[in-house]
């Protein structure tokens, strides 16, 4: 009878619900109830650690309990995914309710549900791609009643770890406006790192969404992640007391120093106002010394600003060099600062080096490796761009084996900086 009334209560389920889906749904995320409460939630006064401990408690104790499902026609199964569909439904307003049970009772879509008392309170619907070792979230909710409480997160960790075992090494989503937040917290980002091979045809594109990535770690317990983060917060407490004895607290370096950037964000000026530990209040009373390096280029004296300057100069001689001397146009790539959260050009490292802005080679190398690996990510293996973005790689690795850069004792008098 209960599944029955529950099964009325489904929004015109379509008779393909049961079929294979290939598109994906964009996420949303319910950020709060519907009616404010007139005193704080005692969640809302809490830290991230002290929720998640919270609900590791219930778990404890039996209170909250987790488990992944799908349709395979057994009553108590269909009552827990039409019970989670009605959160679904009901915290995802903007979400055609049609296409909610579709997914959710989709037997290519499994569902982490998440249980208080025998009863639904929230769940993540997914598709795992085994052959492609991702999994795509679609739906994510938990009743208005546990939102801020802790419950999203446990729910991610707990599947971040279910699905491991499944060989799952990447998770994918596309997000709104109101659940990129979320999805940050979970670590969620804009950039993908896997190839495009790997996922491009086997989700689709979802107009007005933003594509976030997560790997996932093989060394690392999602279910146990409180106690990990306080046993790290202990052992960086413990080694700052060793550094800095006296208690001291230094004002920010807004408060004493200013930097004028550009649209871009680079600092603008020919010198960078930091350059040595004694210039950041407090650092040198931990014993830190401001690295310092000499530079040869070709078995020469030179120095870092005229190192960067000769590499660079012959990354541009190259003639697969003309797809990275710009930003990408969007015109050209519209989805690709949804792709590419961290873009780079070679004219903005000529225009870094020109300010300053290196204060290493090891900083410099990262940017024009960041150019190759972006071009790979969104391009693909196989294609101009990527023969183009080889070709640059091989150039680097060829013109930094004529410059060599040697840490010496900063406290050296006359050591050159760079």
């Amino acid at each position: 009878a209960k599944l029955a009334a529950m099964a009325e209560r489904a929004e015109d389920v379509p008779p393909e619900m049961n079929g294979k889906m290939d598109a994906a749904v964009m996420v949303e995320i319910s950020e709060a109830p519907a009616t404010a409460p007139s005193t704080p939630f005692k969640a809302e006064r809490q830290t991230p650690l002290m929720r998640q401990r919270d609900v590791m408690e219930k778990e404890r104790t039996g209170e909250l309990r987790f488990e992944t499902i799908t349709n395979d026609g057994r009553d108590q199964t269909m009552i827990e995914l039409i019970a989670l569909k009605n959160i679904f439904a009901k915290q995802l307003p903007k979400m055609p309710k049609e296409y909610i049970v579709r997914l959710v009772l989709d037997r290519n879509h499994y569902s982490l549900v998440c249980l208080s008392g025998g009863d639904v309170v929230g769940g993540i619907t997914y598709r795992p791609h085994f052959t492609q070792g991702f999994a795509e979230i679609a739906f994510c909710a938990v009743t208005a009643a546990r939102q801020v409480k802790g419950f999203g997160t446990r729910m991610m960790n707990q599947l971040k770890q279910i699905v491991k075992k499944d060989g799952i090494e990447y998770f994918l989503t596309y997000a709104d406006n109101y659940a990129i937040g979320y999805f940050k917290k979970q670590g969620f980002n804009r950039q993908v790192t896997m190839k495009r091979e790997r996922w491009v045809g086997y989700i689709k594109d979802y107009d007005g969404g933003t594509l976030m990535e997560c790997p996932l770690s093989e060394h690392v317990d999602y279910t146990n992640l409180p106690k990990m983060i306080e046993e790290q917060r202990k052992a960086l407490l413990v080694l700052i007391a060793q550094r800095l004895p006296a208690a001291a607290v230094f004002p920010p370096l807004t408060n004493t120093l200013t930097f004028e950037t550009y649209a871009e964000g680079d600092i603008r000026g020919s010198k960078l106002s930091i350059t040595s530990a004694e210039h950041i209040p407090g650092l040198a009373e931990t014993g830190f010394v401001m690295p310092r390096y000499t530079y040869r280029v070709n078995g020469e004296a030179s120095t870092l600003s005229l190192a960067l300057k000769q590499v660079l100069e012959e990354l541009l001689r190259s003639e697969h060099v003309w797809p990275f001397l710009q930003p990408v146009d969007v015109a050209e790539a519209p989805d690709y600062y949804e792709i590419i959260n961290q873009p780079m050009d070679l004219n903005k490292i000529q225009r870094r080096i020109a300010i300053g802005y290196y204060r290493t080679l090891r900083l410099f190398e990262a940017d024009v490796r960041r150019v190759v690996s972006n071009c790979r990510s969104y391009n693909g293996e196989d294609n101009q761009y990527a023969l183009c973005a080889g070709e640059i790689d091989k150039c680097l690795n060829h013109t930094l084996t004529c410059v060599e850069e040697v840490r010496v004792d900063p406290m050296a008098v006359g050591a050159p900086a760079g």
